[in-house]
């Protein structure tokens, strides 16, 4: 028996020395991913231009990509609904979106008021060099008021207290909300969003004190052949470079916990994508396969 718990206690060992060699690789190659910041989907692995929206493989992408997708409302509350999933690259779960609290103090469905305010899916990647993201949305770059599309909120500190409402980085995505496309910014003046305040942040026009433009990201906002429930849909896919984020030499999946968010900018839609510790994945995993080890070598003790 001591001898069964020394191979235990060797093999959880391995399997998170495993696991952390595996969460420390570059997610494809020598220096990580590449992407063509150029609104075509294609290289994330994504068949939304040619494949069935309806149905989970045509959104799920290559290997080592994070993802969320929430087209239209989730199953459980009727309506206008289509695919709900997390995960990465081939290894997903159904995703729960629940209800969120709309201002007079009811709870409601996304996307609230349905289709044109729709944000399907949201992708996220990494390299040495660029945080990648790429945005599925019904939002016009160009629209303003209610129809305005939000900006890119990071929290990559996993700080609450740094940034209005967390966030202390933003990357300008909609053309009539202030600024230009792409600016960086450090401690963005967030806006709280008109109709879902929980949903915050929405855009930034400005910065707070202490604030200042940090570079730009490349971003490509573009139109795609797809129209979805009678409204067209677009592609954001953007680099933004880690120096300009304080990311420089290190991963996503580094701790604390960062989260990278979009809301539109009256609130009636919005996602996250919350990156864990690395811990809180790899040793439980490891632990799975510890625990597969001890019972097969007890099942084969009792000459089973």
């Amino acid at each position: 028996m001591e001898a069964i718990r020394s191979k235990f206690a060797v093999t959880l060992i391995l399997g998170v020395t495993v696991l952390v060699g595996m969460m420390a690789a570059p997610a494809a190659g020598d220096g990580g991913p590449t992407y063509t910041i150029d609104g075509d989907p294609t290289d994330w692995g994504i068949h939304i231009l040619t494949g069935n929206w309806s149905l989970n493989e045509t959104w799920v992408p290559k290997d080592g990509v994070e993802f969320i997708v929430e087209d239209n409302r989730d199953p459980r509350w009727g309506g206008i609904t289509g695919v709900h999933i997390k995960g990465v690259g081939s290894s997903y779960t159904r995703y729960y979106e629940d209800k969120v609290r709309h201002r007079d103090g009811y709870l409601v469905a996304e996307p609230y008021s349905d289709e044109p305010w729709d944000l399907e899916a949201k992708y996220l990647d990494e390299d040495d060099e660029f945080i990648y993201v790429l945005i599925v949305t019904s939002l016009d770059p160009d629209a303003t008021g209610d129809y305005a599309p939000g900006d890119l909120a990071l929290d990559l500190d996993g700080n609450s207290s740094t940034g209005k409402y967390g966030y202390e980085y933003g990357v300008k995505l909609g053309t009539n909300t202030g600024l230009s496309q792409g600016d960086i910014y450090y401690l963005p003046d967030w806006e709280e969003p008109t109709y879902i305040p929980e949903n915050r942040p929405s855009v930034f026009n400005g910065y707070l004190s202490g604030g200042y433009k940090n570079g730009t990201a490349t971003v490509v906002y573009k139109q795609i052949s797809v129209d979805d429930n009678g409204h067209h849909n677009y592609v954001i896919e953007m680099a933004i470079p880690k120096l300009n984020v304080s990311m420089a030499g290190k991963s996503l999946k580094d701790p604390p916990t960062k989260t990278i968010h979009i809301c539109d900018g009256c609130g009636n839609e919005h996602i996250d994508n919350s990156i864990p510790e690395f811990l809180s994945i790899a040793i439980p995993a490891a632990a799975v396969v510890g625990l597969f080890y001890y019972k097969r070598r007890e099942q084969k003790g009792r000459g089973e």
